[in-house]
């Protein structure tokens, strides 16, 4: 967990939740979100999903070993105690502190990934929201499928596993985007290949910056 003196304090604490398909960019843009708010004298932590949790590392073994032989209902069901346990021992206790919570994946991607394999994404949102602090912000980060894997190629030098193949990710994607868009605390950002690493991170913090100012106390140096 990363953090710096801040020079800035928040009347509370504003959770920030990163999401889109594998290869969209969101640990990538969450760790330079994470240093231009420390830049502008904010407390900032990243945290990812899945966790280093015993639930975490399963569900990393599965990824690296053949997750499509697992149920929809286990997976979720990991991704939910693992969840679980980063938001009582990570989450509640920066945004009690007052810090900007950056969620590299939140329990969006549970909707959405668990979604797409049969399982009714309103269930799933209902049931994480029940042990899930809702974010200030829902940063979506837009990608064709076709595209995402063109990244993964070769950014890993290997074929995308069976959960990164075009037809899932485009109903993964699909999700994202019925199931959220059309509410006030989700920003919708383009992720296409034209678009460089510095725009994309460029429009999110505008954006950002302008959520945070709300709940911003005092500066001081």
């Amino acid at each position: 967990m990363l953090e710096v003196v801040p020079r800035k304090r928040l009347k509370k604490g504003v959770l920030i939740a990163i999401e889109g398909i594998d290869g969209a960019g969101k640990t990538t843009q969450s760790k330079i979100l994470y240093e231009t708010l420390t830049k502008n004298g904010y407390s900032a932590v990243i945290l990812h999903e899945p966790t280093d949790s015993k639930w975490g590392q399963e569900i990393r073994n599965w990824a690296r070993n053949g997750r499509h032989k697992i149920s929809a209902e286990t997976e979720l069901k990991y991704f939910y105690f693992d969840r679980l346990e980063d938001v009582e021992k990570n989450i509640k206790p920066a945004l009690k502190n007052k810090k900007v919570v950056i969620m590299d994946r939140y329990y969006f991607s549970s909707v959405a990934y668990q979604g797409a394999r049969g399982i009714d994404p309103n269930y799933i949102e209902k049931r994480n929201e029940e042990i899930a602090p809702k974010p200030d912000i829902l940063i979506i980060l837009d990608l064709e499928p076709e595209d995402a894997l063109k990244r993964i190629r070769r950014k890993r030098n290997t074929t995308p596993n069976h959960f990164e193949r075009e037809k899932y990710l485009e109903k993964v994607r699909q999700l994202y985007l019925t199931q959220f868009s059309n509410r006030p605390y989700v920003l919708i950002i383009k992720g296409d290949h034209d678009r460089s690493i510095s725009e994309i991170s460029h429009e999110i913090w505008e954006n950002v910056k302008s959520v945070i100012k709300q709940f911003e106390e005092t500066s001081f140096e």
